[in-house]
């Protein structure tokens, strides 16, 4: 089992877009990209694209700044660490469901079930799945379908405090302290075991966690009634019990992180990874997995296209459309799962495209700037979509 711990830059973006049509939306969001401290080798950098069809590892910048077609490219590339570019392959893939049996063994020990309902639910394609729901004495919850949440009284405590969507307020809080209840590094491997444990097979990961201090929480909890309204924090107390660590993760594959996002939420952030983890020393207080997926013996290798033909298919898109400036902030290496008719996937390895569109509204007269994503096949140079 590989596990990497990652360092994660962290950017607000303006608003949240799919693709190629922008959708605004209110300055609350933090996109967050997958971001180890030496993403590729260095040797023979440029701060452009490259000549040439196929690269290896070494053959694309830190950076790409030119503008191509009307489109600036003033644009961090982001690789991980742990790919090898040169042995990369083809492969196809299924979606993993949990085991109910194994996932109720290990999350309802010790505990008084309340209530619990098995039921039969409608997945992909309208193919029908099994799905558990178990209520505990002391609060706690499990539901286990084609995704499985763990979860206790404690989230909830905490969620007022940590956001990283809505009214984010994550950067107050450290990613590399170390506490009292433990080594994240070895607390992440034993999450690891208990989402094993509960009917996965999760080989490769990279993680990065927050380690969320009780001054800090009192300081930033929050909480609303249905209409809206803030309510008092009086009654709730906090102490060094309440010390507790956030962990959000990505599988990989052959390095590589597997893309997590959808048609409707195509950002990359960190409250949109398939592994979140909220861990206090009493174990685990909140535990979400979806979308991992079971990969096919390794098929051909894959040559990727260099980054300066890949930035062509990107200025193309955009370089055409009147009246706006397209600026391409970051573009990141990932393996993405493209849904084919039998129900497998087909694992593309894309650059993601993080791409700002700014002008002025015809209507309104006032300034505009949107964040949309677009996706390029690494090895053709065609865009890809969901």
């Amino acid at each position: 089992m590989k596990v990497r711990k990652n360092m994660i830059a962290i950017m607000l973006l303006a608003c949240v877009g799919c693709m190629g049509c922008a959708k605004e939306q209110p300055k609350t969001d933090a996109g967050n990209e997958i971001k180890s401290e030496d993403t590729r080798n260095t040797e023979n950098e440029t701060e452009s694209g490259n000549t040439g069809s196929a690269a290896g590892k070494q053959d694309f910048p830190e950076k790409f700044q030119e503008t191509v077609n009307g489109v600036t490219f003033d644009t961090v590339i982001q690789i991980s660490e742990e790919a090898e570019l040169g042995n990369l392959h083809q492969v196809t893939a299924t979606l993993q469901q949990p085991d109910i049996g194994k996932a109720k063994a290990m999350f309802s020990e010790g505990k008084t079930v309340t209530e619990e309902k098995n039921e039969t639910g409608s997945g992909e394609d309208g193919i029908e799945y099994p799905s558990y729901t178990a209520n505990y004495e002391d609060g706690a919850f499990l539901r286990a379908s084609t995704v499985l949440v763990y979860s206790t009284p404690v989230f909830e405590k905490v969620y007022g405090a940590f956001r990283l969507d809505n009214d984010y307020n994550a950067d107050k809080y450290s990613k590399d302290a170390v506490m009292e209840i433990g080594d994240p590094r070895t607390i992440f491997d034993t999450v690891l075991k208990n989402i094993n444990g509960a009917g996965y097979q999760l080989e490769e990961t990279a993680y990065d966690y927050y380690a969320l201090d009780h001054e800090t929480m009192e300081k930033e909890y929050r909480a609303f009634d249905k209409s809206g309204q803030e309510l008092g924090a009086d009654t709730l107390s906090w102490g060094a019990e309440n010390d507790c660590y956030f962990f959000t993760a990505v599988q990989q594959h052959e390095g590589l992180p597997v893309y997590f996002g959808s048609q409707d939420f195509p950002e990359d952030g960190e409250s949109n990874r398939p592994i979140q983890v909220l861990y206090s020393a009493d174990g685990i207080e909140r535990l979400e997995v979806s979308r991992l997926y079971s990969f096919s013996e390794p098929g051909e290798t894959v040559s990727l296209l260099d980054f300066g033909t890949i930035a062509e298919t990107v200025s193309k898109k955009y370089g055409d459309v009147i009246g706006a400036s397209y600026t391409v902030k970051r573009a990141e290496l990932y393996k993405m799962p493209v849904k084919q008719t039998d129900s497998t996937y087909d694992i593309k390895i894309v650059w993601l495209f993080e791409v700002t569109e700014s002008g002025v509204d015809s209507d309104t007269g006032k300034e505009y700037e949107y964040t949309q994503y677009m996706f390029v096949d690494a090895a053709d140079g065609t865009e890809v979509f969901f």
